[in-house]
């Protein structure tokens, strides 16, 4: 599947990402807490998939300087990179509405 450009940074970071391995963390995690591995995982991505809807809520969020900092540089790529990721929280939690 071809990145688009405006996405070409994030899938960069993904591939960098892909160096390495989180599953120490979680089995540390579940070692000392009794949580399964799994369990803790899909908490994870959850909390990471709703950072969107939250950063709408938070004050002062990182987001948001994340996007003032984009266009003071005028990276627009980044500013359409980051409203899209901001939209897409906003979507699913519509029940996938555009």
């Amino acid at each position: 599947m071809a990145v688009p450009p405006e996405h070409r940074a994030f899938a960069e970071q993904v591939a960098a990402s892909a160096l390495q391995d989180p599953m120490p963390a979680f089995e540390n995690l579940s070692r000392a807490t009794g949580v399964p591995v799994a369990d803790l995982v899909h908490h994870a991505l959850v909390r990471w998939a709703s950072a969107g809807s939250e950063a709408l809520l938070a004050i002062e969020p990182q987001v948001l300087r994340d996007l003032a900092d984009a266009r003071a540089r005028e990276d627009w790529r980044a500013v359409a990179g980051i409203v899209d990721w901001l939209q897409t929280g906003a979507a699913g939690e519509r029940g996938g509405e555009a």
